[in-house]
């Protein structure tokens, strides 16, 4: 997608958004990770329990963690 750069630093403009993948295509991304093209838990950094979600969250404006954290313990 083509931006007008110039415009956005003239304005100081702030963009925000994602990019996702279209939703008819996730039958082909499934098949990619059941033969093994692509492997989604390589980035699992760690995993944690429910009880250290908010520690995790905080520490992200210090860009504290690498990859992805998984909530895989939901309390006792």
């Amino acid at each position: 997608m083509a931006l007008p750069i110039d415009l956005i630093v003239l304005k100081e403009a702030t963009i925000i958004g994602s990019c996702g993948m279209q939703a008819p295509r996730f039958g082909a991304m499934l098949q990619m990770v059941e033969a093994g093209k692509l492997r989604p838990g390589k980035l699992v950094h760690k995993t944690i329990p429910l009880e250290e979600a908010g520690q995790v969250l905080a520490s992200m404006d210090r860009f504290a963690t690498v990859g992805v954290n998984v909530i895989d313990r939901y309390g006792s």
